[in-house]
């Protein structure tokens, strides 16, 4: 017989296991998760058009795509966005130790050369931690006409926000699978708190991150399946640890997007 303690632990290890594969998701219609691209990659020299038609072929097959360079040129940004006519771009806006100047500069600098959205991230830290001037800055990127997406480790530090249903949304970033690695479960108020944003028809955007360069010929398909079901988002982006800020590599949007396809809920 085994001892009491040997019993414990392996209850421990299922209760683990269920808590990242079987969080509970909404019931339904079948859930068609999409592509995007978080892309931090450098900056070509000396930026030229031809330049920017390569680095845009590389993101055609993802219909949005995070574009993390705009700020340090802003000129090249704009050359890719011309030539992706019909993916949402998204840049970026720390929003943890920075003042409300720095955010408003940034939000008229993406507004500036055509971009749909931004991605403020850090929520919940430094300036955003306080509520009225996270709901300032939401109401600020909305008026100057652009889509949010928070990246809010906790999402209850948005449930109080005015976002717009079909076209604000969440980012549940490394959620379930981080560096290569299955990452601590989330609690269940967390995932609570992601299932009201989820009601409201806020969007639901996923991040899976492998240990280097995601593999094109075996991708992390356990990851990426755990990670769909579990958050239960609308868009899954595959990625390095830090969105190929070191490397430029792209994974193929259109070979994400087939195992994406195949995913049944």
């Amino acid at each position: 017989m085994p001892s009491l303690s040997r019993v414990i632990l392996a209850i421990a290890g299922l209760v683990t296991l269920a808590a990242i594969f079987l969080p509970p998701a909404p019931t339904g219609a079948r859930k068609a998760v999409r592509p995007f691209l978080v892309y931090y990659g450098g900056i070509p020299r000396p930026g030229t058009q031809a330049q920017a038609a390569a680095l845009a072929r590389r993101m055609r097959g993802y219909p949005v795509v995070v574009l993390g360079l705009v700020p340090s040129a802003p000129a090249f940004a704009e050359r890719v966005r011309r030539l992706l006519p019909h993916t949402v771009i998204y840049g970026y806006a720390d929003m943890g130790h920075v003042t409300f100047a720095h955010v408003a500069a940034r939000l008229r600098l993406l507004r500036r050369v055509g971009l749909d959205g931004v991605l403020l991230d850090e929520v919940g830290t430094g300036l955003s931690s306080r509520p009225a001037a996270l709901r300032r800055i939401v109401l600020l990127a909305q008026r100057d006409g652009l889509r949010v997406m928070l990246n809010a480790w906790d999402p209850r530090d948005t449930l109080n926000l005015p976002l717009r249903p079909g076209r604000d949304a969440v980012l549940c970033e490394n959620w379930v699978y981080s560096g290569g690695a299955w990452a601590e479960p989330r609690t269940a108020a967390v995932y609570a708190a992601l299932r009201t944003l989820e009601r409201r028809g806020v969007l639901v955007f996923m991040i899976v991150t492998t240990s280097g360069v995601p593999s094109r010929t075996a991708p992390p398909l356990s990851g990426i399946s755990a990670t769909a079901r579990a958050v239960f988002g609308n868009y899954l982006a595959l990625s390095d640890p830090v969105y190929s800020a070191d490397n430029d590599a792209i994974f193929p949007g259109q070979k994400l997007g087939r195992e994406l396809s195949r995913l049944s809920f």
